[in-house]
């Protein structure tokens, strides 16, 4: 056995497949579950097991799961659900009780406990999807072996699993059966769903972190040079040797100065106000948090700004 864990799971993986070493991206079955085996070296390895979601209702392939895909039953839901499923953190029971987040519970406490769910579909949808005792306990299990992360199809339509920590579980000499047992038990539970004609509303939330994310960009990339030229003479040491760094109301670098100092001092607040906001959806908490830090960013730029044109344009 490899020293290695994670040369050592990947040629677990590549043995189980029969695929020949060196290669990175194979094809498997396994319970009857056809299923993609990737791997990417590197700075940021990573594995990822993918299978397609079932997106008609069909018979699973073994018996005792038969009644659960029952042909008469459809299940309607925009998609992708991108459903993840992920380790539960203290950070989100803590903002779960502070009301941040909002979660969707299934009523059986080793998941509830154990898995935190994040979707953007409606809590009926996700509790559908996630009905099946035998998938629940596969995430369980798929998270206790070190994956990163399940989500219930993806923007692929696929479900798929991350592994990214290959050392966050005991390695052992069958890790890689168990993994590929826990996730046949996911993708052979989950009910088939039907593409649903109606589409999701419009996200205006992460609109708005993108546009708040993009202008800190473009006041960063772009503005610097623009902020040069506005400077002028001031910032033009090489032919101007009487220019001004900081001892000057109009020095070069005097609206930077007071507006880093205004900014760290206002800023703070601002977003903690902004940040509050974002509240009751499964990733307000990582939305909350990315506002704050837009909100900061954008308040020292524009006091920077805002200095500038008042010492300068006097």
């Amino acid at each position: 056995m490899d020293d290695n864990p994670e040369s050592e799971i990947v040629r677990q993986f590549r043995e189980l497949a029969g695929a020949p070493q060196g290669t990175n991206d194979f094809h498997m079955s396994t319970c009857g579950c056809p299923l993609r085996v990737k791997y990417s070296p590197g700075s940021v390895s990573s594995l990822t097991l993918s299978a397609p979601y079932p997106s008609r209702m069909t018979a699973p392939a073994h018996g005792p799961l038969a009644a659960y895909r029952h042909p008469g039953e459809v299940f309607v839901a925009v998609r992708p659900m991108k459903i993840k499923l992920r380790r539960e953190t203290d950070e989100d029971r803590g903002a779960r009780s502070r009301g941040v987040v909002r979660e969707v519970q299934t009523g059986d406490p080793l998941f509830d406990d154990a898995v935190y769910v994040d979707s953007r579909s409606d809590p009926q949808t996700v509790l559908r999807a996630l009905a099946s005792p035998e998938l629940r306990g596969g995430v369980r299990a798929l998270l206790a072996e070190g994956i990163e992360h399940v989500i219930l199809d993806d923007k692929a339509g696929e479900i798929s699993a991350l592994l990214l920590h290959f050392t966050r579980a005991p390695h052992s000499p069958d890790r890689a059966s168990r993994v590929l047992g826990a996730f046949a038990a996911v993708v052979l539970n989950v009910p088939s769903v039907s593409t649903s004609s109606e589409q999701r509303p419009a996200d205006v939330e992460r609109a708005l972190l993108i546009f708040g994310a993009v202008l800190c960009l473009l006041l960063l990339f772009i503005g610097v040079p623009v902020y040069l030229l506005a400077a002028g003479q001031r910032c033009d040491f090489e032919n101007n040797p009487g220019a001004n760094v900081l001892f000057s109301l109009d020095g070069c670098f005097t609206p930077f100065s007071l507006g880093l100092a205004a900014g760290l001092l206002v800023g703070p607040l601002l977003a903690a106000a902004v940040a509050r906001r974002f509240h009751g959806r499964s990733d307000s908490l990582e939305r909350s948090s990315a506002a704050y830090a837009v909100t900061l960013v954008l308040s020292v730029q524009l006091a920077v700004w805002l200095f500038a044109a008042l010492l300068w344009l006097r």
